[in-house]
């Protein structure tokens, strides 16, 4: 991976476009369509008509000046358009809306051009993702988090590790670039642009790929610049100083670079104010199969890591870690502000890792300013701010749990209520037993906390009915948006917590909120439909509700006085097929339990085979316990012989060689989780026949 191509094309790939947008205004005026930059994003900052970049301006706020629409007038709010995506996996992506034209990323890293006032469809580009090339590549093109825009071009990354620039006017493909080794893994989070530069990173910890984050120039895709970080192979030369003279001493010598890890999956934040690019890692690499063997203790650095990097080049600046050598923990959003913290006016950065404690760093030189768990955690009491280590908790005292208490999905920083508002996890303890028979729903929520950063404490926090939901979106109107996996997307009053607005809109939510003007009115703007790739590797439960996870992807616009009736999905039940007759006895069934998380089945499956409820091609991985009679027939050339690794489901007689080469299956293996997973079928079969005698006739 040391050694990556540019790629310049100058032909397009599958695109439908209709070529007459709204930025063409006569025949003598040349397109302007995605004009963005660093001049445009100053003069309009204070202003909000546009949602420029991801977060709307560089500080990363997702907060809107814009106030039309209040906590006194929102019950006004209706919908003023829609457009259904022809996707079975919903849409978790940021729109980025320039002069009136919506860019919207779905599933397999298709981008839509959409006027933002009337929905209706300008152009659709498609990379033409391919799918068979890693397990993690397969998986990563499943969801997309959005585009960039930068002065006329779309920037998208996509599953198969390229970063696609494309003509904001005609959609036609201009450049790509190779960003990380496709055979190793892919691409889920949007790019990041600032001063002619687009930064990205990739998916890959868990599966041992060794992270980097890489900055291009935008008008050619000429890689400028790659900060690895972790180290690699002792055997090759150091690519930093950073990695010879810091990281490297903080991993025990031998194999343990093999681990990999710290992956720039999602946070990426630009500062103007130092010039620096503050981005987020995960944790160290894979800690299963032959890489077990090798786990190393330490801090291994720069995993788990807050790190600012020099805009212009790369260099390292600081770091701090929010891992610890008891647990390691992934980086997500991060939130550049000023805030005044005892008496003195600080410049900050803010971040909430899926350990559950808010820090603030000084983004000049990354020293810990403060950091306080927003809930209740087990794994540590406190962080000691001399040191900025962690006060963990020992293990033989219940501790050393990971709490992923904040996703990926973003905060909100409001200036004038001081508040950031943040998506959380609230788990308490529970036993494997309890998950194994959903007990542990009952002790897992979702939370919309109110968080002062400068009290350090919570202002407000709101439960809610699903422990996953999508990100948030804050206004001047005193408003916060956020949607929600039951499919309830809902507006509160930024100060006081009280919901003033909500909408059932029939579709699971994990996308992030926009909003913006055109003509003078105020929209707001979400995708929705079940998405993202926690829907893969998380209980359906967790994300959706048995509606709102059939619900259709679709993007919404509202404003207020909106006179579009509200296209309520019917929601159609999709009927178990009879499973065949199960040949083997329970102990198979038992084996086949254990090695369908052994062969990470559950990776894309689901765990306990609770999925999408339906056996649902076009892009999504289908829920087993609804396979149809011929793929029960055809196990063996599926399961073991790859005959739908086009599809992205590898055959493990000879599964791919990164990360999984010790994964390869017997007959006896490939039978004993065909015996769970007809047991799995033969439980919904007999359950959804079972309901359906209990129903009294007259309600039927």
């Amino acid at each position: 991976m040391n050694h990556f191509r540019n790629v310049i094309a100058l032909t397009a790939l599958s695109v439908s476009a209709a070529m007459i947008g709204p930025w063409q205004i006569s025949a003598d005026s040349p397109p302007k369509a995605g004009n963005v930059n660093e001049t445009r994003l100053d003069a309009e900052a204070s202003e909000g008509g546009n949602w420029l970049l991801n977060g709307r301006t560089f500080d990363e706020g997702h907060f809107s000046p814009l106030k039309q629409i209040t906590d006194q007038n929102v019950s006004g709010l209706s919908l003023a358009w829609y457009m259904d995506v022809d996707s079975a996996v919903g849409i978790v992506s940021e729109p980025i809306v320039v002069d009136g034209v919506a860019y919207i990323s779905a599933p397999q890293s298709r981008v839509y051009a959409i006027e933002a006032a009337t929905g209706k469809l300008i152009w659709k580009f498609d990379p033409k993702v391919r799918l068979d090339q890693a397990l993690n590549g397969s998986y990563s093109a499943r969801t997309n988090a959005g585009v960039a825009v930068w002065e006329g071009k779309v920037f998208v990354g996509t599953g198969d590790c390229r970063l696609v620039a494309v003509d904001a006017v005609a959609g036609k493909l201009l450049w790509e670039a190779q960003v990380c080794e496709p055979t190793q893994t892919g691409i889920t989070n949007a790019p990041h642009v600032a001063k002619g530069k687009v930064f990205i990173g990739y998916n890959g910890s868990d599966d041992g790929v060794r992270g980097s984050i890489v900055a291009y120039d935008a008008a050619t895709g000429k890689e400028l610049w790659r900060f690895w970080t972790v180290p690699g192979d002792p055997k090759k030369p150091f690519e930093s100083p950073a990695l010879r003279d810091i990281a490297a001493r903080t991993w025990p010598a031998g194999d343990a670079w093999r681990m990999g890890g710290g992956d720039v999956w999602t946070a990426i934040t630009y500062d103007p104010v130092t010039d620096y690019v503050i981005f987020g890692t995960a944790g160290a690499g894979a800690d299963y199969g032959e890489l077990s063997a090798i786990r190393a203790k330490g801090d291994k650095l720069f995993a788990g890591c807050i790190v600012a990097v020099k805009a212009d080049t790369g260099e390292y600046v600081w770091h701090y870690q929010t891992s610890s050598p008891g647990m390691q923990t992934e980086n997500n959003h991060i939130v550049i502000a000023d805030l005044v913290i005892d008496g003195e006016k600080r410049h900050v950065a803010m971040t909430v890792p899926k350990n559950g404690f808010y820090y603030i760093l000084d983004a000049q030189t990354g020293k810990l300013v403060s950091g306080k768990p927003i809930v209740k955690v087990n794994w540590a009491t406190s962080i000691d701010t001399n040191t900025g280590k962690a006060v963990e908790v020992p293990v033989s005292q219940g501790g050393g749990k990971q709490w992923t208490v904040h996703n990926w999905w973003p905060m909100s920083y409001d200036s004038i209520t001081g508040l950031v508002y943040i998506p959380a996890t609230d788990r308490k303890p529970a036993s494997h037993a309890k998950v194994e028979t959903g007990e542990w729903m009952q002790q897992t929520e979702g939370r919309l906390i109110a968080w002062d950063p400068v009290n350090q404490s919570a202002r407000w926090s709101v439960e809610e009915e699903i422990a996953t939901n999508g990100g948030v979106l804050s206004t001047a109107g005193n408003l916060v948006f956020q949607g929600q996996g039951s499919g309830e997307f809902a507006a509160y009053a930024a100060d006081s917590g009280k919901k003033v607005w909500s909408i059932d809109t029939g579709s699971a939510i994990e996308s992030i909120p926009v909003t913006y003007t055109v003509n003078g009115e105020q929209y707001v703007l979400l995708p929705v439909g079940w998405g993202s790739g926690s829907r893969l590797f998380a209980p359906a439960w967790t994300m959706a509700t048995p509606r709102s996870k059939r619900g259709p992807s679709r993007i919404l616009a509202f404003k207020l006085g909106g006179n579009v009736p509200f296209p309520t999905p019917p929601d159609i039940v999709p009927p178990v097929p009879k499973p065949p007759a199960q040949r083997w006895n329970s102990a198979m069934i038992q084996e086949g339990a254990k090695l369908y998380s052994t062969y990470y089945c559950d990776g894309c499956h689901s765990p306990g085979l609770d999925g999408s409820g339906a056996w649902v091609l076009n892009g999504a991985i289908p829920d087993l316990r609804y396979a149809p009679p011929e793929v029960h027939e055809a196990w063996y050339s599926i399961v073991l012989e790859g005959t739908h690794w086009v599809n992205g489901m590898p055959g493990f007689a000879d599964p791919p060689k990164f990360a999984f080469p010790h994964l390869r299956m017997t007959t006896k293996q490939a039978d004993a989780i065909h015996a769970y997973v007809i047991d799995g079928a033969w439980k919904a079969y007999q359950g959804e026949h079972n309901a359906a005698s209990a129903t009294p006739a007259h309600k039927k």
